[in-house]
């Protein structure tokens, strides 16, 4: 018996970084700066939720009356 999965192609994949460096380089730039965009709004969003965090703990946001808007 072989386990599923193994053997067979990925429905969905995402292509290497060594595809990305064999682009002309202003496609390369647009890619790169994507890249960018996504790790800044993350970066963001993560500080954003750990300010609502501790707001919480401590007492001094709450976001019940927040969403209730």
């Amino acid at each position: 018996m072989s386990t599923p999965g193994i053997g067979k192609e990925p429905h969905l994949w995402l292509p290497d970084l060594s595809s990305v460096t064999r682009l002309p380089k202003p496609l390369k730039a647009v890619v790169y700066l994507i890249m960018l965009a996504v790790l800044t709004v993350a970066g963001i969003s993560a500080l954003l939720a750990t300010a609502v965090v501790i707001g919480e703990i401590t007492g001094s946001f709450d976001i019940a009356t927040f969403m209730g808007r």
